[in-house]
């Protein structure tokens, strides 16, 4: 006989996954400090030394033009502006897409930014890549944020040019391309959710200040590195990974596996 749900069962499942993420905090705010591994690092990109990508890593084939500019929508969280006057307009082609690179009238070199905007996009897997419409790049500096639903990612000129010295922009891009391209399967999943309960401890500080907002794009940079790039990673990081986030890793290694690396056919 076929069985059905009821719908007093369909509110209960509802309600569980709604309230696992809630449990989570309310478990880390009281429970010991020692009960959980610590955090390696404070966050993944800015404060370590870790390579997870290589500006020589294969990226997808790109080319970059400029286009006809203008008034451009560009929030800017600084000055609580919408619009910017006078923006230029780069269009990268990738072999599968197109996406847009909006640059501020008052960035140091728009081309070269768009063009460092776009080499890192084009060595993000290619899901990921093709989830982003657009990338703004914004005068000054700040700290990028993304707009998942808007499918975009926002940086700035100073800081590109900090996290090119310090090979960090690869990462900064992973990152936020993680919230645009992943975070909206993940963070209802109730798999994600018991894996991340069953953990317990995370890998950086800011994931564990964050555990809804920031776990997944934290985690996903170690995954990825340790899944494509066995070894990059020195033995008592990838060891330390293994020890803090072993049901994380796994369930991020699984679903990233089906995640296609970017190349460039010669």
């Amino acid at each position: 006989m076929l069985r059905t749900r009821s719908a007093s069962n369909v509110l209960i499942e509802k309600l569980e996954a709604f309230l696992k993420p809630l449990i989570f905090l309310i478990v880390l705010a009281v429970a010991p400090n020692q009960l959980f591994a610590q955090p390696l690092y404070p966050n993944s990109v800015a404060s370590n030394d870790l390579d997870f990508i290589l500006a020589d890593d294969p990226g997808a084939c790109f080319s970059i033009a400029e286009g006809i500019g203008g008034r451009t929508e560009m929030y800017d969280p600084r000055r609580d502006t919408l619009f910017v006057e006078g923006a230029f307009h780069f269009e990268a082609t990738f072999p599968d897409q197109k996406i847009r690179i909006n640059v501020h009238p008052g960035v140091s070199d728009p081309q070269q930014r768009a063009t460092e905007a776009a080499a890192s996009v084009s060595r993000l897997p290619t899901q990921m890549r093709n989830s982003l419409r657009y990338v703004n790049i914004l005068d000054g500096d700040g700290a990028a944020w993304e707009e998942g639903q808007g499918g975009f990612f926002t940086l700035y000129d100073d800081l590109m040019a900090r996290r090119l010295s310090e090979h960090d922009l690869d990462e900064t891009v992973f990152h936020e391309s993680v919230h645009v391209a992943v975070d909206s399967l993940l963070l209802s999943d109730p798999d994600w959710q018991s894996n991340q309960l069953a953990d317990g401890g995370f890998i950086t500080q800011y994931a564990m200040d964050n555990p809804i907002k920031e776990d997944i794009a934290e985690s996903a940079l170690f995954a990825w590195t340790m899944n494509n790039y066995p070894g990059r990673l020195p033995a008592d990081v990838e060891a330390a990974v293994r020890e803090i986030m072993p049901n994380r890793l796994e369930y991020l290694g699984n679903m990233l596996d089906g995640y296609v690396p970017p190349s460039c056919a010669s």
